[in-house]
């Protein structure tokens, strides 16, 4: 049976998630997630496109992403094909990294987006990987409600150049920075905007046993699974 196609026109939004195969993971150690993340600047700076939110897990990664006039196929295959390349050739591997096509949603009103950014901050909370969103090192959270650092690491630096707040930030009217925190905090209201995203995002509650599974393993053997740690102030 065909592949049917992805719904695209300029301008199209889209929530997107890909898995590893046989859910191992895609970034085993602090220069793997460095690396994806500057996979992706050198795409960008060839395709104009935007970052609206990033967290990448241990065995998958969500982004939410913004097109302009280039196919988001073209956008995530270029993206995960240059870092399949690159991760094949540092660990001497061969084949698939990911798990067939990678998972897209088309995001259609603001609402669903504002929901679809809160979800993807959350994801390590969720997964149980750390008790607080600002307390993931590897998403775009810190970004979001933090004053700018003096000093920021490296993949706090390719973060910042990859996210683009204005459309987050124009959906709250006073204190945009506190007010989105309040929000990703809340937990009562957003019941069904979880299990509605978790659905067409194929993301059940499987995949987050594991990431927790990984991280009580890492934490057996001295390990992390995230790096260091980098809090946000």
């Amino acid at each position: 049976m065909a592949r049917q196609n992805r719904i695209w026109y300029p301008g199209a939004t889209y929530h997107v998630m890909s898995r590893g195969n046989w859910r191992k993971s895609i970034f085993r150690d602090q220069a793997d997630y460095i690396r994806f993340l500057e996979c992706i600047d050198i795409i960008k700076q060839k395709i104009p496109f935007k970052i609206h939110a990033i967290c990448l897990m241990t065995n998958h990664f969500h982004m939410l992403i913004e097109t302009q006039d280039i196919h988001i196929g073209i956008i995530m295959g270029r993206i995960l094909s240059l870092y399949v390349e690159e991760y094949n050739h540092r660990y001497s591997l061969s084949g698939h990294l990911f798990y067939g096509r990678y998972k897209s949603k088309l995001i259609e009103d603001e609402i669903y987006f504002l929901e679809c950014s809160r979800y993807i901050h959350l994801n390590p909370v969720k997964a149980k990987m750390v008790r607080e969103a600002g307390k993931y090192p590897h998403s775009s959270y810190c970004y979001y409600v933090n004053k700018k650092k003096l000093k920021l690491s490296y993949e706090e630096q390719l973060i910042e150049k990859l996210i683009t707040q204005d459309r987050v930030f124009s959906l709250f009217r006073n204190n945009p920075p506190e007010e989105y925190s309040m929000f990703v905090a809340e937990k009562d209201s957003h019941s069904n905007a979880e299990t509605l995203i978790r659905k067409d995002m194929g993301e059940d509650e499987m995949w987050l046993t594991w990431e927790k599974m990984k991280t009580e393993q890492a934490k057996k053997s001295g390990d992390s699974p995230q790096g260091d740690l980098i809090l946000c102030p």
